[in-house]
């Protein structure tokens, strides 16, 4: 079953709070055990029983699985018991792009048609990653924002990128998904930088020309219908610090590679800025401002980059007042940019 496959059966929410009566997690994992040809075994076992409690009563739950208790069908056989009883959807959130796939491809379509006689339906599921790993068909006709070192007509890079992009843009019109991961062979991280945006950089559906084809939306689309979503660390926590939604509406959350959260975390909380950067807007708003409007954020950019050069390596935690006044600075350079 391919990700982001819109093909799944619809998840029909049962009537009542309580939703129907559905076999326990012990028969529900014995039958997803024997389905995939697997043993018993005491850990995993044990670990699916917490697993279950811990959804049922609404505690927080810390597991330290070690190699070989299977733990992915220890919390997905619980999890899908309780989507298909609430109605509702459990998110399950992993580190690496490996364990996605994992999931994705070998986990879960042998688990559900294990679990289907028991459960009445086959579960549902699909993948959710960040924006930026979906082709944006507005991107590809529009081009990218000229970047030094970035342009597609570099004598030195078009024969290789420049190739790989019109390879993508042939591929854009064959895709179902326009999932990065779909495309084989892959291409250079300089070749799909052309053709994707971050969610910053994304215009909103309701403003894209091509927002009702937006391979990003659909594959957000089809995730609310599903019983499992399994997404990123780094979409979990922009999920829970942004003011707008991201993920689908959902109850449970089960992290995998806890152990990387807090680096994940703080890689999408935070954000960098630097002495190209602000050049890099300045020359943008050059293109719709007149001088004397961009000119200041060029300046303050400029003055920036003398200020960083003395600061210290590494994090700082009290800003000298230098750096203070200079990043002020450029912030204020930046607002009077904003039309």
């Amino acid at each position: 079953m391919p990700p982001g496959d819109t093909r799944k059966i619809p998840r029909d929410a049962p009537s009542g709070d309580e939703g129907p009566s559905l076999p326990s997690v012990a028969d529900l994992l014995a039958a997803a055990v024997a389905g995939i040809g697997g043993t018993a075994r005491s850990g995993q076992d044990a670990m699916a029983e917490a697993v279950g409690h811990a959804i049922g009563t609404g505690e927080h739950l810390a597991v330290q699985a070690g190699t070989g208790t299977g733990k992915s069908l220890a919390y997905l056989v619980p999890a899908v018991a309780h989507a298909i009883g609430r109605g509702s959807s459990v998110v399950v959130a992993t580190a690496t792009i490996a364990l996605q796939r994992q999931l994705i491809d070998r986990d879960l379509p042998r688990l559900t048609p294990a679990l289907a006689p028991l459960l009445g339906r086959e579960p549902t599921f699909a993948i959710l990653k960040g924006r930026r790993n979906y082709l944006c068909l507005h991107r590809l006709r529009t081009g990218p924002p000229d970047e030094p070192g970035e342009t597609l007509f570099d004598p030195a890079a078009v024969s290789a990128v420049g190739r790989q992009v019109r390879r993508l843009a042939e591929w854009a019109a064959d895709t179902a998904t326009g999932d990065r991961d779909d495309l084989v062979p892959g291409v250079e991280d300089r070749a799909w930088r052309q053709v994707s945006v971050s969610a910053r950089e994304c215009l909103g559906a309701q403003r894209c020309p091509f927002g009702t084809q937006c391979f990003a939306e659909r594959a957000r689309d089809a995730a609310g219908r599903v019983d499992i979503v399994v997404t990123n660390h780094a979409l979990l926590a922009i999920d829970a610090l942004e003011e707008f939604g991201v993920l689908p509406d959902h109850d449970i959350v089960i992290i995998d590679e806890a152990h990387d959260l807090v680096n994940r975390v703080t890689s999408a909380a935070s954000a960098e800025l630097s002495a190209p950067v602000v050049e890099a807007a300045a020359r943008r708003c050059g293109r719709v401002l007149t001088s004397d409007d961009a000119g200041p954020l060029r300046a303050a950019g400029e003055a920036a980059e003398r200020v960083m050069a003395d600061a210290p390596a590494g994090r700082i935690d009290d800003l000298p007042a230098a750096l203070t006044s200079s990043l002020a600075t450029v912030r204020d350079a930046a607002g009077t940019c904003v039309v």
